[in-house]
């Protein structure tokens, strides 16, 4: 690990910075620092093998926002749009210190309580909570759909799964467009429709390596189930189930955000999911889960996963997957998968996995966040790589949609106002 006065920790481009850095920026003491720290408002993280602690730049920059927006109201959006002050009204999904609670109801309570991903995805758009399972019938594909996504998808070397989702939604607007959901009040079946679509196209990342149509008398996890994998049992189709449920909202996400901009304009459905399944497709939102692939996946030994961690330390950068902000005392969502994953570590690798968070948590302080807890579960479930990412997209679609319904209902375009700065 490099020192306290490496210009490599200390660079802009890094993602942490030495406490003397630190105190600089926010133009505090180093007591000022810690009694943040202590509060929660600023993370910090151990070194590799020395005593000095580094802090996260977000944090920094996210306490010395707060104090810029006392200077007027447009310092004070600007705070507001990059740093996670509340912008909207919503009755869908509250942040707790447990984990998300939907429309109320804590995100694990119905994990615990076996609740299907489409009964809680109902929840989340209408309101209702659905006790008994509940299974969707397939909403029909526009003619030949299937065939027409494999002549797109399969003409060369395999998409990234988030830009095939992105290719499916763009055909089923495609041939929404003289049947509008919004004047036809069809939105909940066009809702169902584009989630069992993006389903099917995890057949490209399964041994069918086409697109597959799910079956009607079967439930959403059960169907992921039988295309990723070859075998299936019903604790498989269960930590499927949770990892849905356990993706399916997260308040004011940036992709989130994305499909209420476009949906406050008046844009239809599968416009609004475009919208956000591009934004969610950036390397610090949902794409994270192959950074996270790329660190665990291929390791062959604790030395090797050991020297990966060291690698992105010395380079001063965040290790993916680790440690987000809403969480500072660790993800729930993230514990609730690993302990699944554990149940599952019948092979070396998945032991393997578990013995580096383990390692990063007790060494480092580095909690797992939802990423990690995917890319844990599809290891120790043996399913096909990417199917972590492809998973936290396919279940996020519940929420995307939930707050389109809302932004509609709302009633107003979102139009943030730009602070101009001249040229120096």
């Amino acid at each position: 690990m490099p020192s306290a006065s490496s210009t490599t920790i200390s660079s802009s481009a890094s993602e942490y910075v030495t406490a003397a850095e630190a105190a600089r920026i926010l133009k505090v003491k180093p007591q000022t620092l810690y009694t943040y720290v202590s509060r929660g408002l600023i993370r910090s993280v151990a070194q590799l093998d020395r005593k000095d602690r580094l802090y996260y730049r977000e944090d920094i920059d996210k306490v010395r926002a707060r104090s810029d927006a006392r200077a007027g109201t447009g310092a004070a959006a600007e705070s507001a749009l990059r740093w996670g002050q509340p912008v909207i009204n919503t009755g869908i999904t509250e942040l707790t210190p447990d984990g998300p609670r939907y429309r109320g109801r804590l995100a694990l309570d119905l994990v615990r309580q076996r609740r299907s991903f489409e009964a809680v995805a109902e929840l989340l758009w209408t309101g209702i909570d659905h006790l008994e399972a509940v299974v969707w019938d397939s909403e029909q594909l526009p003619n030949g759909f299937g065939e027409l996504m494999d002549h797109v998808v399969l003409q060369g070397e395999l998409p990234p799964i988030l830009r095939v989702f992105g290719i499916a939604t763009t055909m089923l607007g495609a041939a929404e467009a003289a049947r509008n959901e919004i004047r036809r009040g069809t939105t909940i079946p066009a809702a169902r429709q584009m989630i069992l679509t993006l389903t099917g196209c995890l057949g490209y990342l399964g041994p069918a390596r086409r697109f597959v149509v799910p079956e009607s008398a079967r439930g959403l996890a059960e169907n992921i189930a039988r295309i990723l994998l070859p075998s299936v049992s019903p604790e498989i189709v269960l930590a499927i189930n949770t990892a849905l449920v356990l993706c399916a909202d997260h308040e004011l996400s940036p992709s989130t955000f994305a499909a209420r901009v476009a949906a406050s304009t008046g844009a239809e459905l599968r416009a609004c999911m475009l919208a956000a399944v591009g934004a969610h497709s950036g390397a610090l939102a949902g794409a994270g889960c192959d950074r996270v692939e790329d660190l665990l996946r291929d390791a062959h030994s604790s030395e090797d996963v050991r020297l990966r961690l060291l690698t992105l330390e010395q380079a001063g950068n965040r290790i993916p997957g680790f440690n987000i902000v809403v969480y500072p005392k660790g993800d729930p969502r993230a514990r609730a998968l690993l302990q699944i994953a554990r149940s599952f570590a019948t092979n070396e690798h998945t032991r393997l996995v578990c013995e580096f968070i383990d390692e990063a948590d007790r060494r480092l302080h580095l909690r797992p966040s939802l990423e990690v807890g995917l890319v844990a579960l599809t290891i120790a479930l043996g399913m096909p790589a990417h199917s972590a990412g492809a998973l936290w997209a396919l279940g996020r679609t519940a929420g995307w949609i939930a707050h389109v319904m809302e932004q509609r209902l709302a009633g107003f375009v979102l139009r943030p106002r730009a602070r101009f700065l001249p040229a120096a």
